[in-house]
Parts: C-alpha cells; sequence; structure tokens
C-alpha cells in the first residue's frame, strides 16, 4: 500500500490547492488529520473544562482563518475524517506533572491579566484615557487566551516527547485501508506530523511519499 502525505498549514489556501492536486491523482480514499466529536471524559476536571475551552477556541480561529470550503466537497474519493486522538484520550495521556506545571504557568498569565496595573503602549506615550482603553485590551487577549496557552503547551508537547496522536492516526490508517482494501491514499496532516506519521506507516509496510506544506514562512503546525 501506498500513501502520500500532503502536509500543511492548517489555515493555508496554497497547501489546499497542494491537496487538490494530491486527489487528482489515481487514488482510493484521502484521510484527514481530524477526530471524532468526542469530549466528554470518564471524569470531568477543572484542567479538562480549560483544555476543551482551548482547543475549541484554536478550531474557530482556524475556521475563520481557512475561507474555503471542507476538503470534503471537493474530494470524489471517501474521506475518513476520524483518526486523530479524540480528546478526552489525549488529555488523560498528558503526565499530571505536565498539566500541573502547565496550569501554573496558565496561573500566571491570567493573574497578569486581572491584577496588572493600567499600563499603555510600549515606547509611545498616550493619553490616560487611551492607556485605559489599551490595558482593557490586553487583558481581554490575556484573559481569552489564557485557555488556548493551556492547550496549545500541552498539546506541543505530547507532539515532541510522546508521539501519540501520531501512533493513532497511523493505526487507524492501516486498519481502515485495510479494512477497504485500499492501495493508495492520501494523508492531509500538519507539517510537523509528517516525519514520525511515515516513520510509523513506513513501519507497518506502506511505501512513503511526502509533499511538505506550500506556506510562504514554512510555519511548522
Amino acid at each position: 500500500m501506498k500513501a502520500i502525505l500532503q502536509g500543511e498549514v492548517h489555515t493555508s489556501s496554497a497547501d489546499r490547492k497542494s491537496l487538490e492536486s494530491q486527489l487528482d491523482r489515481d487514488v482510493d480514499a484521502l484521510f484527514v488529520e481530524r477526530r471524532a466529536d468526542s469530549v466528554s471524559p470518564e471524569c470531568w476536571s477543572l484542567g479538562y473544562v480549560v483544555f476543551l475551552t482551548g482547543v475549541f477556541t484554536i478550531y474557530w480561529v482556524q475556521e475563520v482563518l481557512r475561507d474555503e470550503p471542507d476538503v470534503e466537497q471537493l474530494s470524489s474519493v471517501p474521506v475518513h475524517d476520524e483518526i486523530d486522538t479524540t480528546i478526552p484520550v489525549l488529555y488523560d495521556r498528558f503526565p499530571r506533572v505536565w498539566i500541573a506545571t502547565v496550569g501554573l504557568l496558565s496561573l500566571v498569565a491570567l493573574s497578569l491579566a486581572l491584577f496588572a496595573p493600567s499600563f499603555g503602549p510600549p515606547l509611545i506615550e498616550v493619553s490616560p484615557a487611551t492607556s485605559a482603553v489599551y490595558t482593557v485590551v490586553v487583558k481581554f487577549v490575556i484573559l481569552g487566551g489564557t485557555p488556548v496557552l493551556f492547550s496549545g503547551t500541552l498539546i506541543g508537547l505530547d507532539l515532541r516527547r510522546l508521539g501519540s496522536r501520531d501512533r493513532d492516526m497511523a493505526d487507524n490508517i492501516d486498519r481502515i485501508a485495510t479494512e477497504n482494501g485500499y492501495e493508495t491514499v492520501v494523508v492531509s496532516c500538519g507539517e510537523r506530523h509528517l516525519e514520525q506519521l511515515s516513520e510509523l506507516l513506513e513501519e507497518n509496510g506502506w511505501e512513503i511519499e511526502v509533499s511538505n506544506t506550500n506556506h510562504k514562512l514554512r510555519t511548522r503546525i
């Protein structure tokens, strides 16, 4: 079996065009780095609620920045978009020391947003009224960004240290392709998943073709 891995920046229109060109080839299916809509853990906690809020905020920002139809509307082959680790399972895999440390850092950021005195933009002098407005805006951004900081840091640590999402995606791709008799598939995933995901699929006997992101900054997300 062969997998064509298309790396992307999740909001890049250039990468969407690259994915469309891959789908014009003779392929059997498309796998997309998404997860099932499961958010209910065995046990709710404050940390999980903050993590869930941050993840949904990231999703929302990506949807706002990506002003294009879903890839499912562009594909003429079957699309499998529940290959990524579900949110409750992913959170449960984080070491508790990670959650505590990142939670403490996020709490510090939240404290700055709530209790910092009024301040103005750096390097320029402004009126007290402008300074007050600037302070409110900055505090609002920090307040809203705290869950994103918490979630994004934990997800980044998992990607660099555990790689559990890549293992889950590789296993799901292999299982679904085998069950459906696919020979050649396209896999759309974030650029930083390419290296480990390709290695894991190769270990399962796949032939791999990798296409990197076309984003001008080569941002790796």
